[in-house]
């Protein structure tokens, strides 16, 4: 993968997911509401940056794991 392409697929994999998953976990918590959007951006504004930097620090040792299980099996 170029190294352009590797941003731009981080950068919006791990909005797509903080995004959907603060919005899920967030109606669940506290119902949808008419609050709901505003609280949705605040618990997204928290989630990205974490994705973001668990996808790019995390994400390669799972990669690894999961290499080094499946060649185990």
């Amino acid at each position: 993968m170029k190294n352009k392409q590797f941003w731009i697929s981080t950068t919006i994999s791990t909005a797509t997911m903080a995004m959907m998953m603060s919005g899920v976990i967030s109606g669940y918590k506290m119902g949808f509401s008419s609050d709901w959007p505003a609280i949705w951006l605040d618990s997204f504004q928290i989630a990205w940056p974490c994705a973001f930097i668990l996808n790019l620090t995390v994400l390669p040792q799972v990669r690894k794991a999961a290499s080094w299980l499946s060649a185990k099996v």
